[in-house]
């Protein structure tokens, strides 16, 4: 057997030192080319996470510095307020009245008083609470309030629980004002008031026609039936009439067509102006769907039946009727009358009127 050559020995050992085809020194290199690697992805995320801090910390910066900038104009701001004298006071009131209604809704909370529902029912029970107390307070309201619920729960426990909580309050509302009317000497009856329109007060119609001017109009709807929707809404009534009244100058040479037209008229389908009534009872109807069509479009009156009526000549103002020696031109006769009843459907079976309360 040959004897190994020094040559042979060194490439024996040389082969010793290979791992995975590298020698010791690659692999340390590759090692530390590796944690270079690591080593600057940490710092890059380091940098991007000291970025986010300095922005964090320069948006603090800022709202501190509005803080303090909002300090010293509130400083100055009282500073104002000490050499004007009164303000401070002021503000002290503002918040002890704020403090105060914070413990009032929590007082009401606490009673089984709901806020919200109090405020709903407030304007109503205003109205009972002279019945009640001369005392017109929170606690008095919510007092008020938590009669009319332990009422409506009694009504229950026998079998009379139908009507809602609101509407048992319209119920002793309605109660409420009849025996205050009486306190006040008005008696038991008191009937709402009727709205007249006359020409000499300012609400003109064309000779012979039923559509209505420019100013009549916009009275119509602001002024009147602001008051029509209070009458409706004091005396809990759901039928308003509508009455035109004419004076007994007489209509001529005419052929009317309101019997094909009147009711399209009052339905916005037919115009006004295209209505031609041959006499004063036509007349006077026309003119009350006119003035009708207004109110039943307004949504103030949503839930009111508008009946449009015509007294033509027959009734003088006051309530007479004419003997027929009136013939002439007379403003005063010249007129629409609005009127509000409730419909027989609500004596029957809604709240009863202010006559059948009992005091």
């Amino acid at each position: 057997m040959p004897k190994a050559t020094p040559i042979a020995s060194d490439g024996a050992a040389y082969r010793r030192g290979i791992v995975l085809g590298l020698t010791m020194a690659e692999i340390m290199l590759l090692l530390v080319f590796c944690l270079l690697i690591a080593l600057t992805a940490m710092f890059s995320r380091e940098q991007q996470r000291g970025r986010d801090l300095a922005a964090r910390l320069k948006q603090a910066e800022v709202a501190l510095a509005k803080e303090q900038q909002t300090s010293k104009d509130l400083a100055a701001l009282l500073d104002e307020f000490k050499r004007a004298g009164a303000i401070p006071q002021q503000v002290d009131d503002s918040w002890r009245k704020l403090v105060e209604a914070r413990d009032i809704v929590d007082k009401l909370q606490k009673s089984g008083v709901d806020p919200e529902q109090l405020t709903q029912q407030a304007s109503k029970l205003k109205d009972l609470l002279p019945t009640l107390t001369t005392d017109v307070s929170g606690t008095d309201l919510a007092a008020a309030w938590r009669q009319i619920v332990e009422a409506k729960n009694r009504m229950a426990t026998v079998g009379l629980g139908e009507l809602a909580v609101s509407d048992l309050s319209d119920v002793l509302v309605q109660g409420a004002k009849t025996r205050q009317a009486m306190r006040q000497g008005r008696g038991e009856h008191d009937w709402p008031p009727i709205i007249n329109l006359s020409e000499a007060s300012g609400y003109n119609f064309a000779i012979g026609r039923a559509d209505l001017s420019a100013d009549f109009d916009k009275k119509l709807k602001t002024s009147v039936v602001d008051q029509v929707a209070r009458i409706v809404a004091e005396y809990n009534v759901d039928v308003v009439e509508v009455i035109g009244h004419t004076d007994e100058q007489v209509v001529n040479n005419r052929v009317s067509n309101l019997d094909g037209k009147l009711v399209p008229a009052l339905a916005g389908k037919v115009q006004i102006d295209g209505l031609t009534p041959a006499d004063n009872a036509g007349l006077g109807m026309a003119r009350a769907v006119s003035v009708a069509r207004v109110l039943e479009g307004d949504p103030r009156l949503k839930g009111v039946a508008v009946l449009p009526l015509s007294g033509g000549q027959m009734i003088l103002p006051g309530d007479k009727v004419t003997d027929g020696t009136s013939k002439g031109d007379v403003k005063e006769r010249r007129r629409i009358e609005i009127r509000v009843r409730r419909s027989t459907s609500k004596l029957t079976n809604g709240p009863a009127p202010q006559s059948e309360m009992q005091p």
